[in-house]
């Protein structure tokens, strides 16, 4: 299992060093990798846009595919460098997004609560480094997930979203891009424990909420 990272920081710490050349020179070229989604998801013919299917599809079991979170993750991966990508999410009600390490689990839940507590707060597996939203938690819809939750505030509301990768460094910090000429930081994890092992951006539409969240994330 991949350690989690040592410390979040908050928005006011967000790292924009080496960004400007990244985002001019060219995002990475992304596409999903079929293998790994969750039997609900259904991944456009490009390979660029996820979403969740009110049906399950029979796919072959594997430790690559997850099998309860209604996730996918790319089939580029990263163990070096730094590297950016775009992810619109538009108006969706509900997702998470962010990088996973080689080394984590993919079955079983990606993000639950410590205890059975109805209250208890709610915490994502080890090696996964999040940010998501939920609409249905008006007060604090936005938050980070890794193995210590911390929501973030998020003014204007993003509809796309621009995720920075040190790998070197340790850092995936996450941007407001609905203005291209300003990027907003949100959130950075710095000195994520990586442990030499390749990560993967992955992308999480969540559930279809009978209809009411089945738009989907799409890599820009």
């Amino acid at each position: 299992m991949a350690a989690p990272s040592i410390e979040m920081w908050l928005r006011n710490k967000a790292s924009k060093t080496g960004l400007k050349d990244l985002v001019t020179s060219g995002r990475e070229d992304l596409t999903l990798d079929p293998v790994t989604a969750h039997p609900l998801l259904e991944i456009s013919p490009d390979g660029k846009e996820v979403k969740c299917r009110t049906i399950m599809k029979n796919v072959s079991s594997s430790p690559k595919r997850f099998d309860t979170a209604n996730c996918v993750v790319a089939q580029q991966s990263f163990s070096a460098g730094r590297h950016y990508w775009e992810v619109f999410v538009g108006r969706k009600p509900r997702w998470n997004l962010g990088v996973v390490s080689d080394l984590a689990e993919r079955w079983g839940r990606l993000i639950q609560k410590k205890s059975w507590w109805p209250w208890s707060e709610e915490v994502c597996a080890d090696g996964y480094w999040l940010i998501g939203y939920n609409q249905e938690k008006p007060e604090k819809p936005y938050w980070a997930f890794d193995t210590n939750p911390m929501p973030f505030d998020c003014s204007p509301h993003a509809e796309t979203i621009g995720v920075y990768l040190d790998y070197t460094g340790g850092e995936v910090t996450f941007y407001n891009t609905n203005d291209s000429d300003n990027l907003i930081p949100l959130y950075s994890f710095y000195n994520a424990a990586f442990k030499n092992a390749p990560v993967f951006p992955i992308f999480d539409p969540c559930l279809h909420d009978k209809g009411a969240n089945t738009e989907s994330l799409k890599i820009l």
